[in-house]
């Protein structure tokens, strides 16, 4: 199934179509909701592990390894941050995820259209941080495009004003979600 990852926003029955689609093929599961203490234990783990290496480049990282950044890391950590609070969600609500656009579709469905909790901004993001569509690929800043060419690129150079903006956007949404669960 072709997934219109904008229409999972505006519609809430295609939504629940396509959330009972991943359901169906078992791409999402049944899950104890208790696992979503795991994701978010995660998240918070990744966000103070890059935040401690972003700010090890201020101080250790020149000493030891000048001329060396590791902010291509700092991003792909900070990436997984999002990815756990978005599993973290879907936990909560007692389903695992095998996959980022059934991950998407749990958490629209389930805390944007029923629940209301979630904004359309905080879908988008997610959307934006975790999901890359072939028409997105000029987006500004995209983590999971970032982590992948960090991940994956050899030519790629990363400069500390990316990684200090996704500190900042990945910190709020973690905080926020990890609020939400509590």
């Amino acid at each position: 199934m072709k997934t219109n990852i904008q229409k999972l926003i505006e519609d809430k029955k295609y939504c629940e179509t396509v959330f009972k689609y991943y359901v169906k093929i078992k791409t999402l599961k049944e899950t104890s909701p208790e696992l979503f203490g795991k994701h978010i234990n995660k998240s918070l783990s990744n966000l103070e592990f890059a935040n401690f290496i972003l700010s090890e480049h201020e101080q250790s990282i020149k000493k030891k390894l000048p001329q060396k950044t590791f902010y291509d890391w700092c991003i792909t950590i900070y990436y997984y941050s999002i990815y756990h609070a978005a599993l973290a969600l879907a936990a909560k609500i007692g389903y695992e995820s095998k996959s980022h656009l059934a991950t998407i579709a749990t958490i629209t469905l389930f805390y944007y259209h029923r629940d209301n909790v979630l904004k359309k901004e905080d879908i988008k993001f997610i959307i934006e941080k975790i999901h890359l569509e072939k028409q997105e690929i000029d987006l500004v800043l995209d983590s999971k495009r970032l982590r992948e060419k960090a991940s994956y690129g050899a030519d790629e150079t990363f400069e500390l004003s990316h990684a200090k903006r996704l500190q900042e956007q990945t910190a709020e949404f973690v905080n926020k979600i990890r609020l939400l669960l509590e």
